[in-house]
């Protein structure tokens, strides 16, 4: 049977295409195997495609699974429902993986199980018939679902744009719809890019994001406490590391954005946890001491990550320093196999880890690193303040082994530089080409680290390009780390960091939004404001952004306005792209 073989990556636009133009042939079905789609179709037809040749595409003979029964639903059902009630049967229905939501009138609710039975049979893609039974509400703008019929789930997984997608439809807020606008989004991200998603959802963005695009760092916002954790899920099934999660309301977060993207630092013992988690931060880093990957101390390491994973928190394990008193460094057998022991937990919960490539003078030949090759996804290299500590040295190293990650400790940089533009300079040079993330504490001259705000580095210059990391300020008392929570305080006094891109994914509400975007906004910085509004009267979510920039003193100019899909009769979902010069 002839078919249509696409690149999965381009399999959206051409299924609309061919379903538009009546080409696909309903009786079959697609089929795929790991790259590539196959769409049965009832003729050949001119293919255009883009001029660089970037889309595979072909037709091919294939042998295409029929369905049990022909027809669409509305045929099937005409054999069983009177005229009357054929005419109340809503065709159109959304199909998230193997869940297929429909709408059932209220004049066939008591035929529900039937249109559900039928559907199943004949569409073989759909395991899961589930009804709305109610509209999006509430601050989470969540749906009720009824099961109706199949496998009695509310949980799937759904594929677009080259990522996997886990959700529970009636817990998380999403929108099949927005796959194309996702994309046409992807599609303006820059090589660099720190992009803001307000409202992010189970991650969606970040992951079209993450996996499309050459963009720094993400960060999303999400208030939905499962919205958030499934978001959390789809990091670890998309083996994704520069994308922050952070579960708050925007409004509370953006003022306080510093504290929200820098975590805390503690021990194993739920004593020493306890009050990182009372300060509620999205990052935790688990401090091992000497020799703390031995395996007597690895079920109490689990126990911790379990613990602030089912917080919906990002974990990392810092390396122990010493193994049986000499430093833990990958320049001898002994120390490869341990720090091999974090790299299989960061495997089992898909966490993170510290690692130290050189300190205390000596330095570690590539042939040592490259042991941990197999480990680099989850592995950053921290700068020290000997060998692996200056800019040439540390993107040299870095390239030579192949590294994916860096962490730069702030204050290592200091005791290399004492100046701040060559601080900057190291730390932009590194995120040109790799994953950051941030070790923050000050400096003085007299000891290794102090609280922030009593050294001598210039926060004010150094924290807007930090993406993601904790605070690493010693402190006398690790069940009471005042040192270190005075300093997490303390980032509230500098100036509010900015992004490249802002994204807010949410029209019912979006101008109540503005002001928290256009503060972490900068000259050039692109925002994608949405609404949902009648065609004409699409210049009313323009001077929605009007009235907040002049209130915020800031010049903008509109790029342009994107219907996104139909939200309800002549009302439309737009996006309106402006930028700030």
């Amino acid at each position: 049977m002839l078919g249509l073989k696409v690149s999965l990556k381009h399999a959206e636009k051409w299924k609309q295409y061919i379903v538009a133009n009546d080409i696909i042939d309903k009786d079959s079905y697609y089929i795929k195997d790991k790259n590539f789609i196959y769409f049965p179709i009832k003729r050949k037809f001119t293919i255009l495609i883009s001029k660089d040749g970037s889309e595979d595409i072909s037709f091919v003979e294939k042998d295409f699974p029929k369905s049990n029964q022909k027809g669409s639903l509305k045929e099937n059902l005409s054999k069983t429902l009177t005229k009357e009630e054929l005419s109340f049967v809503k065709t159109a229905h959304d199909i998230l993986g193997s869940i297929g939501i429909v709408e059932i009138p209220e004049d066939l609710e008591k035929r529900e199980k039937l249109i559900a039975e039928t559907l199943l049979q004949i569409n073989p893609q759909i395991k899961t018939v589930l009804k709305k039974a109610d509209i999006h509400e509430g601050v989470y703008r969540t749906q009720k679902m009824t099961y109706l019929a199949g496998v009695n789930t509310k949980e799937t997984i759904y594929k677009e744009n080259n990522v996997t997608l886990k959700m529970d439809v009636e817990k998380v807020y999403f929108s099949i719809r927005l796959g194309n606008e996702r994309k046409r989004i992807m599609q303006k991200v820059l090589p660099g890019e720190e992009v803001l998603v307000m409202f992010s959802g189970c991650a969606p963005y970040p992951v079209v994001l993450s996996k499309n695009t050459k963009a720094r760092h993400i960060t999303g916002i999400e208030i939905n406490p499962d919205g958030h954790m499934y978001g959390m899920e789809n990091l670890r099934l998309n083996k994704i590391h520069n994308v922050l999660l952070i579960n708050d309301d925007v409004h509370h977060a953006i003022p306080i954005l510093y504290k929200k993207i820098v975590g805390l630092k503690s021990s194993i013992l739920k004593k020493e946890i306890q009050p990182a988690i009372e300060e509620n931060a999205p990052i935790y880093e688990i401090y091992l001491c000497d020799d703390g990957l031995d395996d007597k101390y690895i079920p109490d390491i689990e126990k911790a990550i379990v613990l602030l994973k089912s917080l919906g928190k990002e974990v990392f394990i810092h390396m122990p320093h010493n193994i049986n008193g000499k430093p833990l460094v990958p320049n001898s057998d002994k120390s490869v196999n341990m720090i091999k022991k974090a790299g299989e937990l960061c495997k089992k919960y898909f966490v993170s880890a510290i690692v130290h490539i050189a300190d205390n003078g000596i330095n570690s030949d590539e042939e040592y690193i490259r042991k941990l090759e197999s480990y680099y996804e989850y592995f950053y290299f921290e700068n020290g303040t000997d060998g692996f500590n200056k800019k040439e040295d540390i993107l040299k190293v870095a390239r030579k082994a192949g590294l994916k990650n860096i962490c730069i400790d702030i204050a290592h940089l200091y005791i290399t530089y004492e100046d701040v533009s060559k601080m900057i300079s190291t730390i932009e040079a590194i995120q040109r080409e790799f994953n950051t993330y941030f070790h923050i504490a000050d400096h003085d001259k007299k000891t290794h680290t102090c609280e922030i705000g009593k050294g001598l580095i210039d926060f004010n210059k150094v924290l807007p390009l930090v993406n993601k990391g904790i605070i690493e300020v010693f402190s006398k008392d690790h069940s009471n780390p005042l040192e270190m929570l005075r300093s997490h305080e303390r980032l509230l006094q500098y100036y509010s960091k900015t992004y490249d891109r802002i994204i807010m994914p949410l029209p019912k509400t979006a101008d109540e939004f503005l002001d928290d975007a256009l503060r972490v906004s900068k000259k050039g910085t692109i925002i994608h404001f949405y609404d949902f509004l009648p065609e004409s009267q699409f210049d009313e979510a323009v001077k929605k952004i009007e009235v907040a920039c002049k209130k915020r003193k800031l010049k903008h100019k509109i790029i342009e306005i994107v219907k996104c899909g139909q939200h309800a009769p002549h009302i439309f979902r737009i996006c309106v792209d402006f930028e700030i010069v």
